[in-house]
């Protein structure tokens, strides 16, 4: 029963300090960084992509990930398709 509930409390925290999420140290409050792996085999068992030192969940603050807005104009206003014409196609065929 006891290695029930650590298993369930191993699963709730791996859900939680999950890789690519973005992560505060306490000590040095913000300095952000994320989440490159979550071991539960390892003491400590959170390792930073910009941080040697592994971590501890109590030594950090999760933050909020940003969510992207695919739906705003301003993003396809910015993508430009090339134009591709059937004469170009006719033409390469023409020079080769």
């Amino acid at each position: 029963m006891a290695f029930k509930l650590q298993a369930d409390f191993e699963d709730r925290e791996a859900l939680q300090y999950r890789p690519g999420q973005r992560v505060e140290l306490k000590r040095r409050s913000g300095v952000v960084d994320i989440i490159a792996e979550y071991d539960p085999m390892m003491v400590p068992p959170i390792w930073l992509v910009n941080d040697p030192q592994p971590r501890y969940p109590e030594e950090l603050n999760l933050l909020p990930n940003l969510v992207m807005d695919w739906f705003r104009s301003s993003s396809r206003e910015k993508v430009q398709y090339p134009v591709c014409r059937l004469s170009d196609r006719t033409r390469e065929k023409v020079l080769a």
